[in-house]
């Protein structure tokens, strides 16, 4: 589980990297914001399959990066 944590931390440092690109580039942050919520979605299945609490921050940014991309269909509510 070490690991899937790992993965949401580098997840958003690209995201922070690819936000600080120039207007009229926001493309670029299309698939970091993708990598990012497969990241959170797989941390908080791990915790959930383990019946742990799911923090509030990780929680709170799989909402907001599930209705960026599109996805409402959010299972929290």
């Amino acid at each position: 589980m070490l690991g899937l944590f790992q993965e949401v931390i580098s997840a958003r440092a690209a995201m922070t990297v690819a936000r600080r690109a120039p207007l009229g580039r926001s493309r670029l942050v299309d698939a970091p914001r993708a990598r990012l919520l497969l990241a959170l979605e797989a941390y908080t299945a791990a915790l959930e399959a383990r019946r742990l609490p799911v923090p509030y921050p990780i929680r709170d940014d799989l909402r907001i990066q599930r209705r960026v991309l599109g996805r409402v269909a959010d299972a929290s509510g």
